[in-house]
């Protein structure tokens, strides 16, 4: 014979639950309601309502600037590209996208042919950033992208 205890599933605490729970212990009120930001016996508030309100608007300042950098990236992503060249060799099985000169010096290595085409994969590479630092300016990404660690750091402290 089936014992039914055995039978019914546990209940599994959500976060929510327990700090309510938490608060209802600590503070005798609900996680929802407005009361737990209100101020205890002594006038003070809690030092961890006061970090979270501060916390709060930094957070949301933090993720805005998030979000708009990573708009304006892909939008220099999508009209200019990443800088990058496609390099096609006979002494390559196929063409091999190249996005720095480190990457073709490690490719030159093994292919030594390839060495007297540097110059020109330097130069690919070099208008190529220089279309991306200019889309960059115009559209402010890197200033956003500092804004946003400024705010982030700003943030945590």
């Amino acid at each position: 014979m089936a014992d039914s205890e055995i039978s019914t599933s546990l209940f599994r605490p959500s976060r929510r639950a327990l700090l309510s729970a938490a608060l209802m212990t600590i503070g005798g009120t609900s996680f929802n309601s407005s009361a737990a930001t209100a101020t205890q016996d002594d006038g003070a508030m809690d030092a961890a309502v006061l970090a979270w309100k501060a916390w709060r608007p930094a957070h949301r300042r933090t993720l805005a600037l998030c979000r708009k950098q990573q708009r304006l990236e892909s939008e220099l992503a999508r009209t200019i590209g990443f800088p990058q060249m496609v390099l096609a060799a006979a002494e390559m099985p196929s063409p091999v996208r190249i996005t720095s000169l480190r990457q073709f010096d490690e490719l030159a290595v093994d292919l030594s042919a390839l060495c007297v085409r540097r110059d020109e994969v330097a130069t690919v590479l070099r208008s190529h950033q220089q279309r991306w630092d200019d889309a960059d300016r115009a559209i402010g990404y890197t200033a956003t992208r500092q804004e946003e660690a400024a705010a982030s750091a700003d943030g945590s402290a």
